[in-house]
């Protein structure tokens, strides 16, 4: 009997030692199991790591604040030579101007820049004083005599140029100069139209629409050709002879242009209408004392632009010319 009680202890241990395996070995084995569940959850839920570095984006800065009185002075330039005419000065003259501009603490802007800081839209610092120098026509001078100037002085300037006149005599520019001065960042090209169309003259030879339909083909088709030969945003236009009138603004803005200017003596500012932006004509009387006296807005005689030009043989010629194409693309557009 009492072998049987010591048999039925021992069997009673082994049972519990047993039993206790098991339990230990099912609590491993699960403890394994969770482990590994969560390291593949972890795995899951884990971001991926970025080799760059995350850069804070900065708030752009607002454009400066400018004074009530601020003002852009704009010059109008032609052509440069020795022997100047009446719409062109020597190339000693247009150092001299440079020069000038520069002793008096001018910052030298392209015309969309002035826009860009008069508009609202300029981020970088506030000139103190701020000029324009425009050239119009397209004349190789801009490449030989003012280029170089522009390189030298670190100064700035935007060329008007009518298309068709580009590499047709040793007089015009060339494409390629276009380009070279265009990628240079110190020359901005514009419009100044196909023809060089005066619009005051082609108004009384034609009837209104028709009118309308030869100055936007001026507009669109210069802006065009521009843009694919030279491979720039054309922003801006100059109205042949400097003559502007509403119908021609609305064909300037719907031609996709964001401003246009004149020829009036009188500085920018900000109450300016974007598509008859002023510009001073320098002309062979535009002496350094004269240049000074202006952008110091000291009284003196201004030298008007007459838009009565006498119709020189280059003129006479783009009349016929234009009115041929005109005449031509009316009568394609009648026979449709």
């Amino acid at each position: 009997m009492k072998a049987m009680k010591i048999l039925h202890a021992i069997g009673s241990a082994i049972a519990i030692v047993g039993l206790m395996f098991v339990l230990l070995k099912v609590g491993q084995v699960t403890c394994e199991r969770l482990r590994d569940w969560c390291e593949k959850k972890v795995e899951r839920v884990s971001l991926p790591e970025f080799a760059a570095r995350v850069t804070p984006v900065l708030p752009k800065p607002k454009p400066p604040t400018l004074p009530p009185d601020y003002s852009v002075f704009t010059l109008c330039y032609h052509d440069f030579r020795e022997r100047p005419n009446r719409w062109s000065i020597s190339p000693k003259r247009l150092e001299a101007h440079i020069q000038t501009l520069k002793a008096l603490g001018f910052s030298f802007l392209t015309m969309s820049e002035a826009v860009d800081l008069l508009t609202g839209r300029w981020n970088g610092h506030l000139p103190e004083r701020a000029v324009v120098i425009t050239v119009d026509d397209g004349f190789r001078s801009a490449y030989t005599v003012l280029f170089p100037l522009l390189k030298r002085y670190n100064a700035k300037a935007t060329l008007f140029v009518y298309t068709e006149w580009i590499g047709k005599t040793p007089a015009a520019l060339t494409w390629e100069q276009l380009r070279e001065m265009a990628q240079s960042g110190l020359v901005e090209i514009a419009s100044h139209t196909v023809t060089h169309i005066y619009p005051r003259r082609l108004k009384r030879s034609l009837s209104g629409e028709q009118f309308k339909r030869g100055m936007e083909w001026e507009f669109v088709q210069s802006k065009r050709e521009l843009e694919q030969k030279l491979g720039v945003k054309v922003e801006g236009l100059a109205y042949p002879g400097g003559y502007v009138e509403e119908t021609l603004k609305a064909l300037a803005r719907k031609a996709g242009y964001r401003w246009a200017v004149v020829i009036n003596p009188k500085p920018i500012t900000v109450s300016a209408d974007l598509y008859a932006l002023p510009r001073y004509g320098v002309s062979s009387e535009t002496t350094v004392a004269a240049l000074k006296a202006w952008v110091t807005k000291q009284s003196f005689q201004l030298v008007q632009h007459s838009h009565r030009a006498k119709k020189t043989g280059k003129t006479t010629a783009n009349m016929r010319r234009a009115r041929g194409k005109l005449s031509a693309r009316i009568t394609a557009h009648r026979s449709r």
